[in-house]
């Protein structure tokens, strides 16, 4: 008999994912796309303002990217992934990996249909920045009220986008589908109802909190609901959350 017969399968070895500790920003469609693969991963976080002083928190994280660049990362930032010798940065980039390595891409012999996930990328990215900036920003006023006013076209864009398609890209999920399950989830905290006129919309946030393991993610100690941006947030950084998700806020 084979010696290596006897020898258990060594276990994968984890990832690694940096990012600001306790918030959602804009890590967690990263972590919804580990959790619903079932990689193993160690979320290494980052406190912020763990000092006295603002600028004294700012010395701690310059001399954690100096730690990062250290280590090898090419342009050392928040989120990160280590997936044994590969190091990388930004979220978009980070989801694309993960796809393309996991199998949640359109092949290259549909063009066409892949042009559409790309295009839908960029459509997620964009309307989740214009709620970050309505959320960070004091002094754009006009982008405010325009964030505001343009949400039911956004939403209804959203809907048009979807169609009768269970997921994005038909009836196989792709890393957008995780842009648009938070961004989804976010508009809904931002205003309650905001779905209920697009059918197609509920009943896909409802599909993808049904996925198994996502279930179990959301349903863990280790699913963060609150809050969504760090402390320096305008709105959703601190504070009581919204009436949505009081309930489910563990207090520290």
């Amino acid at each position: 008999m084979p010696a290596d017969k006897d020898k258990k399968a060594a276990k994968p070895e984890k990832v690694v994912l940096g990012y600001w500790a306790d918030i959602h920003g804009i890590v967690e469609p990263i972590r919804y796309m580990l959790e619903y693969l079932g990689v193993p991963y160690e979320y290494k976080t980052y406190p912020w303002m763990n000092k006295p002083t603002l600028q004294e928190s700012k010395a701690v994280w310059l001399e954690e990217k100096k730690a990062l660049a250290a280590q090898g990362f090419a342009f050392p930032n928040l989120p990160y992934l280590v997936d044994g010798e590969t190091k990388m940065t930004q979220s978009l980039a980070i989801m694309r990996y993960l796809a393309r390595k996991h199998g949640l891409v359109v092949p290259d012999s549909k063009p066409v249909e892949a042009a559409r996930v790309d295009m839908l990328e960029s459509l997620l990215n964009d309307l989740r920045w214009s709620l970050i900036y309505y959320c960070w920003e004091d002094y754009l006023e006009s982008l405010k009220w325009n964030f505001v006013e343009a949400l039911p076209g956004q939403v209804e864009q959203l809907s048009r986008a979807l169609g009768d398609r269970p997921w994005l890209a038909g009836d196989k999920i792709t890393h957008v589908d995780f842009l648009l399950y938070e961004l989804l989830d976010q508009f809904s905290l931002f205003k309650p109802g905001c779905l209920d006129k697009h059918d197609n919309l509920k009943a896909y946030v409802d599909r993808f909190r049904q996925l198994k393991l996502i279930k179990a993610y959301l349903s863990s100690d280790r699913f963060r609901p609150w809050p969504m941006f760090l402390p320096l947030a305008k709105r959703w950084g601190s504070g009581k959350p919204p009436a949505s998700i009081a309930s489910k806020v563990v207090k520290a």
